[in-house]
C-alpha cells in the first residue's frame, strides 16, 4: 500500500486545528460540569488558543518550504517561486526579500 506523505503545511494546519479543537471541547466540558459561568471559560479559553496558535505559527516568520519546512531565506526568487534545496518543491512566489518589497 502506498504511504500517503503530508506536506509540513498541512501538519500545521493539523496542529492549528488539534488545539483549537481541544480548547472548545475542554471549555464545553468545563462548562458542562461545573457551575462556572460560561464568560471567564471562554475568555480562557480563547487565550489558550491565541497562545498556542502564536507558538504553532512562528516558524512561518521567515521563509520556509511549503512542502518540508526547509528554509528558504537564501534562495532565488523565479517567475513561479523560488526552489527548495531540501525537497525540490516549487514554492510560490509570494516568498519575496525584503530588498524586493522596498525598491518597489
Amino acid at each position: 500500500m502506498l504511504q500517503k506523505s503530508r506536506s509540513w503545511m498541512q501538519g500545521i494546519r493539523l496542529k492549528a486545528l488539534a488545539v483549537v479543537m481541544a480548547t472548545v471541547l475542554a471549555a464545553i466540558g468545563i462548562i458542562a460540569w461545573s457551575t462556572i459561568p460560561a464568560w471567564p471559560v471562554i475568555g480562557v479559553g480563547v487565550a489558550i488558543v491565541a497562545v498556542a496558535l502564536n507558538h504553532v505559527a512562528v516558524r512561518l516568520h521567515e521563509p520556509m518550504c511549503w512542502s518540508c519546512g526547509g528554509s528558504m531565506k537564501s534562495q532565488p526568487i523565479g517567475q513561479h517561486g523560488s526552489i527548495c534545496p531540501s525537497c525540490g518543491a516549487v514554492n510560490q512566489p509570494l516568498l519575496t526579500n525584503d530588498e524586493d518589497t522596498r525598491n518597489a
